[in-house]
């Protein structure tokens, strides 16, 4: 857990997320990478379009606005214990936002991609809009999303909404490297509907299933927990209402728990989302990322 990527759009949730990301490097002794992606303003003629500035005279300007705000971040985060705060450089690029993330990624190989989430009027939006869905699933990086108003205190318990199925060993053991950096908790939930047989052995499925993690990963702070509920959606509030988790984690596949949190009018009621990190594994991380 050496490299975490933060792309900004230089707003104010870009920069919430960037905190909280140095404050993670702190204790995970990672190197932080600023992103911004732009592109090159055009002006209409009679002969077509033509740029309005350079791309290296745009470049300098965003690299200045790039550099400021690092020392600001810097300033904020790190004036107490300069000795201890991380290496963070920071790079821009011409180009689509998801283009520009995948060649810096590509570069510099993060473990981690950390963005900001806003949340106005009841509703969940991605400070860089329709790319943070892409970056989600297209990507091969988990993705961890920061509401505008969470507050880094310590991680001392990571949620991961699961289904004890082959796909999820491997997000699971990313969670228990990351967790023993910080000493913290891994609780695998299993949402299950009420509807389904009680004593359909789930409890011992679950047991069994994390006396299998803890032996792969060697690390014995995971343990199982049910949440029995009428559907699924009630499953997630009841999750969102716990005040002692500093992350839910999950994996995204097509129409999964993750859809129903970010999609229609479901996500008015997973608004409460917006008080707690979210870290996302994208479809493609259990088969390309090592």
């Amino acid at each position: 857990m050496k490299k975490i990527l933060v792309p900004t759009d230089f707003s104010a949730p870009a920069e919430s997320a960037a905190k909280y990301a140095i404050s993670m490097a702190k204790v995970l002794d990672a190197r932080l990478t600023i992103v911004n992606a732009f592109i090159l303003p055009v002006t209409v003629s009679e002969s077509g379009l033509w740029p309005v500035i350079d791309t290296a005279e745009l470049e300098g300007i965003i690299g200045g606005e790039l550099d400021r705000m690092v020392n600001k971040l810097l300033d904020d985060s790190c004036s107490d214990e300069p000795a201890n705060c991380p290496m963070v450089n920071y790079r821009c690029a011409e180009g689509p936002v998801l283009a520009v993330i995948e060649q810096i990624s590509g570069q510099i190989d993060p473990d981690l991609v950390v963005m900001g989430l806003s949340g106005a009027g009841g509703l969940v939006n991605f400070i860089l809009g329709s790319n943070s869905m892409a970056i989600i699933e297209k990507g091969d990086r988990p993705v961890l999303l920061i509401p505008f108003g969470a507050r880094y205190h310590g991680i001392k318990k990571i949620v991961y909404v699961g289904s004890l199925t082959p796909q999820d060993i491997k997000p699971l053991v990313y969670l228990c490297k990351l967790a023993s950096w910080f000493k913290s908790e891994v609780c695998v939930l299993h949402i299950i509907e009420m509807r389904k047989d009680l004593n359909s052995g789930m409890q011992a499925i679950g047991e069994d299933f994390i006396g299998q993690m803890r032996i792969l990963t060697g690390y014995n702070k995971i343990r199982y927990e049910p949440v029995w509920n009428n559907d699924i959606d009630q499953g997630l509030e009841w999750i969102a209402e716990q005040e002692d988790i500093d992350i839910v984690s999950m994996l995204h596949r097509k129409h999964n728990i993750l859809d129903k949190i970010f999609s229609g009018s479901r996500t008015k009621r997973f608004a409460r989302y917006t008080t707690t990190p979210l870290l996302v594994f994208p479809p493609d991380y259990i088969e390309k990322k090592a």
